[in-house]
């Protein structure tokens, strides 16, 4: 896997891109990017896998900022473990974080050559968190893109999330939150 930090270091012809926070790597981001890998492979492209140099929160509101659950490091690893091709690591900044979401999408398809992007239901992005996964949805025929939604991965009645990983934690259920974080070999690719 190649980690890249702009887009005009990317230099594959065409990519499927996995977009998300990604922290920690969970269960839930394991079935987003073996989608997005299985969907590139399907369509001959390049899966990308979109994350952040730091959590979004530690720049816009750095008394709201979680701890993160594994280095970046750590995460890009794990993107290697699950078949990604490349990793765009962006420097979160204000002016990052300022860009319209429609802006951000028309920019990732015009320099990624995407042909389709996977996220997951609940992802916001974009100038006040206003881009979703309906927005992903709504522009993917007007920017020429396949949409892939994926669902939330569940853990028994909850939705896994790094906010629940992290409860876990602070609740001492280091096995419970090592579970979810874990990639089985089956997953390996």
């Amino acid at each position: 896997m190649r980690i890249i930090h702009s887009e005009a270091e990317f230099d594959a012809r065409i990519s499927v891109v996995a977009l998300g926070m990604f922290d920690g790597v969970h269960i839930g981001h394991q079935a987003l990017i073996r989608r997005a890998v299985a969907l590139a492979r399907e369509l001959d492209a390049a899966c990308v896998v979109c994350t952040f140099d730091r959590h979004p929160l530690s720049v816009l509101r750095p008394d709201r900022a979680p701890a993160p659950l594994l280095t970046l490091a750590e995460n890009l690893a794990k993107f290697e473990a699950l078949g990604a091709d490349f990793a765009l690591v962006q420097a979160f900044t204000p002016s990052y974080g300022a860009t319209p979401p429609e802006d951000f999408l028309r920019f990732l398809v015009e320099e990624l050559r995407v042909k389709a992007v996977v996220t997951g239901e609940n992802y916001t992005f974009g100038a006040q968190g206003r881009g979703d996964a309906a927005l992903i949805r709504a522009l993917a025929g007007k920017l020429g893109y396949r949409a892939e939604i994926v669902p939330a991965v569940m853990d028994g009645a909850a939705v896994c999330s790094s906010t629940l990983i992290r409860r876990l934690l602070a609740e001492g259920e280091t096995a419970h939150a090592q579970r979810l974080l874990e990639i089985k070999d089956e997953n390996f690719h």
